[in-house]
């Protein structure tokens, strides 16, 4: 049946030429509806635990999407006229930024005083320009004593100062773009005016746009690079300018039509489904390497073009069926995923793979038999005698081989524990990125990296107006504040104990909650009273004051013990709070380090499901029950000693890397099914035994092995050179394990096969 339809296409290239530029054309066409989404949230579910809390804290309390601005005077002294007058007027701009709906600083922190019974709320810094060496001193006396800005919007040192502006955002982030170029240009304006002072601009939508930039950087730079080393690589396996054009072919029409494919089904872009192309190219070229390697190797038998590639798809049809097959699941497993990113990049490559299947049967032929060309014995170098050099050598030692082997498997395979979880979504951009330099500038010098929130509940409407409710809260801080890597810990209970302080004439020892509620609600509305529009207690109490917002920033200590963190501080809240007061804590770093945990577990349910998958396909295939489990071997160890060799180099298991093992599968099964096929072919249809058929699969696969071999791990290693982290670990991880799969099938499965076949053939005898 294919043979009949591979001479069918074969004898009609016109007409499929034709067919299938029209249907590339037609499923290119969805790229009109492209989406890109660059709002970190895409990472999690609707139905994830950990999000819905988060999304609820920012219904309850005012929304986490910030534009920090950082302020850093080139001498060191933020309590100068000039510095606070940039402040001052800094803080006021701010305010113009689209979809500004909150700004918090040094220069309008709600100072309080009291004179009588009068209570007075103001900014601490007003007129800084006309501010007398007396005052500049008292502000530097209040703001450094000030528990609500140390380590929020100013260092401890008095040498840096942030100010920081809430924005709302939609669905998408959409507006990233129009508030990041305002604040870029805010700062633009702001080093012109005052030379002597350092502007810098980072916050959570500042990262929001560096995705989309990263997302772009993938397309316009690695996609390139990629297609650029994919060309040398091919042109150094194959010499052959046909053989490199007809395989760009392939891969432009695959990737066209799977862009435009997931576009129609409306599957959104962001900076990880960015990756797809690139993969997609890997993929195809795997598939047009073995046809065509096979062909070269037709012709130089003095076939026919036309006989040549009937022959080669005949051969090769099978295996690239089930490699392409057994890819697509590996990447349909990801769909097991927490993530809608990964999701999405599974299913694009899955399309992707299926239609580099399709164009490598139907567009390849065609090409081959419309391009001119000719292939001569002498000018073009045929590589397969090296390999039959190779198959001689496993023959000979394939004990020393295996044994090796499997010491280093096993070694690689121990150095797993070595790995950690650890994911930071503010280090998912290395430092070409100008927000993650300043970024890391702000977190080390004023304020820390990791962000928890706790919404914590009272036990009734106003509740948080309770002396006890307070209390309890005051007693966390006290406890948070003695914990080690804590930058600082706010919530509600610092002003009353402020308040309670300035209307007993500054006594300190009144620095604590009264023991009325009536007083605390007086307080709360004096002081509401006398807030200027804009600088509520929104993002501190909620609309009925029935719960309160504590916020605790950590150094950059890592997603891992930032979850152990977190847990100490719910067990402290189990142990010295009542119950109705029991809350858990939410943040993107507490989400991250929770979804990856939830998404290493998935992938493990995922691999399973492919590997037995696989496995089946396998057997069927090949029809050999014995030679489907034994590819389990070499399907297994490529992964597991790539997870220990990242163990000794790296260590660290985010988000993207957890679904590498998943992602890999299907490629890594590429290389032993084209080997088991040309080996179990050798002896059924052939009659060779085990040393001649070794001899014989590496003498037709063995260069297509190599060479698909070298484009993926080149092309991997390409993404891994991407400036965005989850892309470049995921690249270089990947490009290790097929790295590994390789060397597992040449120089541990040729071994293994050597001595089970043997031994079952001396049993036999």
């Amino acid at each position: 049946m294919k043979d009949a339809w591979s001479r069918w296409v074969v004898a009609h290239p016109v007409w499929v030429l034709a067919g299938c530029i029209l249907l590339c054309m037609g499923l290119a066409g969805g790229m009109s509806k492209f989406q890109n989404n660059n709002d970190p949230r895409i990472f999690f579910t609707e139905d994830n635990p950990d999000f819905k809390r988060f999304v609820a804290l920012e219904d309850n309390f005012t929304a986490n999407e910030v534009v920090l601005f950082v302020i850093h005077p080139k001498d060191d002294q933020i309590f100068t006229r000039e510095t606070l007058a940039a402040i001052e007027a800094l803080t006021e701009d701010a305010w113009l930024l689209p979809h500004a709906t909150r700004v918090d600083s040094l220069a309008n922190f709600q100072h309080t005083e009291v004179e009588g019974d009068d209570l007075f709320v103001a900014p601490l810094v007003e007129y800084a320009d006309q501010l007398s060496n007396e005052e500049l001193g008292e502000i530097r006396q209040i703001a450094l004593s000030e528990p609500s800005l140390i380590g929020r919007l100013i260092s401890d040192k008095g040498h840096v100062a942030g100010i920081a502006a809430t924005v709302t955002m939609g669905e998408g982030k959409t507006e990233a773009p129009e508030i990041t170029e305002a604040a870029r240009e805010m700062v633009r304006q702001y080093r012109e005016r005052y030379p002597d002072i350092d502007f810098m601009v980072t916050g959570t939508v500042i990262f929001n746009q560096a995705s989309a930039e990263a997302t772009e950087q993938s397309m316009n730079s690695t996609l390139p690079l990629a297609f650029v080393v994919m060309l040398l690589c091919l042109w150094l396996i194959l010499r052959s300018v046909m053989f490199v054009v007809v395989t760009l072919c392939v891969i432009g029409f695959s990737i066209l039509s799977a862009m435009g494919l997931a576009m129609w089904l409306g599957i959104e872009f962001s900076p990880i489904v960015g990756m797809a192309p690139a993969m997609i190219l890997t993929l195809a070229v795997a598939d047009s390497v073995h046809i065509l390697a096979s062909y070269r190797h037709e012709r130089l038998e003095s076939r026919s073009r036309e006989q040549a590639i009937v022959e080669s798809l005949r051969i090769n049809f099978q295996p690239v069926w089930l490699t392409s097959l057994t890819t697509a699941i590996g990447f349909a497993i990801l769909n097991f995923s927490e993530s809608q990113p990964f999701r999405a990049l599974g299913n694009v490559v899955l399309i992707g793979v299926l239609l580099a299947f399709f164009f490598s049967v139907v567009l390849l032929p065609v090409l081959v038999m419309l391009i001119p060309h000719r292939i001569e014995p002498g000018k073009q170098r045929d590589f397969s005698p090296l390999m039959e050099r190779l198959a001689q050598h496993l023959n000979r030692h394939y004990k020393p081989w295996l044994l090796g082997m499997s010491v280093l498997a096993v070694g690689l395979t121990a150095s797993i524990g070595l790995n950690s979880i650890n994911d930071v979504f503010n280090e998912y951009f290395d430092e070409t990125f100008e927000v993650r330099r300043v970024n890391d500038f702000a977190m080390s010098e004023m304020t820390g990296m990791h962000r928890i929130d706790y919404a914590v509940p009272a036990a009734d409407s106003g509740g948080a107006m309770d002396p006890e409710f307070q209390k309890n809260l005051d007693k966390l801080h006290h406890w948070v504040e003695q914990q080690e890597h804590v930058v600082y810990v706010t919530s509600y209970v610092n002003v009353i104990k402020r308040l309670n302080r300035d209307m007993h004439g500054g006594d300190p020892e009144y620095y604590r909650v009264p023991d009325s509620r009536e007083l605390i609600s007086q307080y709360t509305l004096l002081y509401e009273l006398s807030l200027p529009q804009g600088l509520g207690l929104e993002d501190q109490l909620d609309i009925d004051k029935s719960q309160a917002r504590v916020v605790v920033m950590l150094e950059n200590i890592g997603s891992r013990p930032v979850l152990e963190f977190n847990q100490r501080v719910e067990d402290w809240m189990a142990e010295n709070w009542p119950d109705y007061m029991q809350t858990k804590g939410t943040g993107m770093d507490v989400l991250f380090g929770h979804v990856t945990m939830r998404n290493i577990n998935s992938m493990l349910s995922g691999a399973l499901i492919a590997l037995i998958s696989v496995s089946v396909l396998l057997i069927i295939a090949l029809r050999s029950f014995r030679y489907g489990l034994l590819s389990l071997i070499p399907n297994l160890l490529p992964a597991a000693m790539a997870f220990g060799l990242w163990g000794v180099i790296n260590g660290e298991i985010g988000l993207a890397v957890s679904v590498v093992a998943c992602m890999t599968l299907g490629i890594v099964v590429d290389d032993t099914v084209h080997f088991l096929s040309k080996y179990v072919r050798a002896k059924r249809e052939l009659g060779l035994n085990t040393e001649k058929a070794v001899e014989y699969a590496l003498r037709t696969v063995g260069v297509a092995l190599v060479a698909t071999s070298v484009v993926l791990v080149a092309n991997f290693a390409v993404i891994g050179t991407s400036h965005f982290y989850p892309n470049s670990s995921m690249g270089l991880l990947s490009a290790i394990t097929i790295a590994m799969a390789l060397f597992v099938d040449l120089f541990f499965f040729v071994p293994l096969l050597n001595a089970l076949d043997r031994r079952r053939k001396v049993a036999k005898g």
